[in-house]
């Protein structure tokens, strides 16, 4: 694999994935030139910790706004959806990765919240047989794709993750797995979405799971069925949801007790 270039088809495979649903979820991923209109660059993100504060202000429950720590956690994990959204669903429906850097990245918020990803440039990685990603023995492009995405996503979350422990507000180890959680439930999504689940999976695997070789990242790596038949992944952290008024155990927490 050439390192990165223009991705061919770049385009398309925005439009492929601007398409695509699954659970009646959709993500939302531009190509822009920059900032403006509610977007603004992922370098922002920075130690100083000034737009994640003005994001955590912002945060609302449905009966008022939650305590300090839920608004951390809430924050981290839409943060790591987005970026997970968008290097998950480009390796899995075209066998290609954005460059996940945070000059390329912009992000759009709302109610404090991540809620949409944009790429400034369409220069990345990408395979030149993408049907082989899910076939291939040993090392090959996927794990090739899975080393950029996984230190692309560590490092756009890292400064945020710093900042929230220095605030004392969550414990950088429990957003770290936090965030891999997030990470391994988008690879459902894109599974379902682009009918290559068996890929997902393994990109899940090589990306966040237990061996793999960032151990902020490391996490069990299992899934149960929902009543349809669908496959979701058993989480390693509480997203504390079930701590608002309200608010109940998700069927992945695992401090649910009673699964088969």
């Amino acid at each position: 694999m050439a390192g990165p270039h223009a991705i061919n088809g770049f385009d398309r495979t925005l439009s492929r994935i601007g398409t695509a649903s699954a659970d009646g979820y959709g993500i939302i991923v531009r190509r822009l030139k920059g900032p403006g209109d509610g977007w603004f660059s992922a370098s922002e993100l920075d130690g100083s910790g000034r737009v994640q504060a003005l994001l955590l202000s912002r945060i609302s429950g449905m009966a008022g706004p939650p305590e300090d720590h839920l608004r951390a956690e809430w924050l981290l994990e839409s943060l790591a959806r987005a970026i997970a959204d968008l290097g998950g669903s480009f390796i899995v429906a075209a066998g290609q990765l954005p460059e996940l850097t945070p000059e390329n990245i912009l992000l759009a918020a709302e109610g404090g919240l991540f809620r949409a990803t944009a790429v400034a440039s369409d220069r990345g990685l990408e395979t030149t047989d993408p049907q082989s990603l899910a076939t291939a023995a040993g090392p090959s492009d996927l794990d090739v794709l899975a080393e950029a995405f996984r230190r692309g996503f560590a490092d756009l979350l890292a400064p945020t993750v710093d900042w929230l422990d220095a605030q004392g507000l969550r414990p950088a180890k429990t957003l770290w797995h936090a965030a891999a959680d997030r990470l391994a439930q988008a690879l459902v999504w894109s599974g379902k979405a682009f009918d290559r689940p068996g890929l997902a999976l393994e990109l899940t695997r090589l990306t966040v799971g237990p061996d793999c070789p960032d151990p902020r990242l490391a996490i069990p790596i299992e899934r149960a069925e929902d009543d349809w038949g669908d496959e979701y992944h058993l989480r390693s952290t509480c997203c504390l949801a079930y701590r608002t008024e309200g608010g109940q155990l998700c069927q992945s927490c695992p401090l649910v007790k009673d699964r088969d």
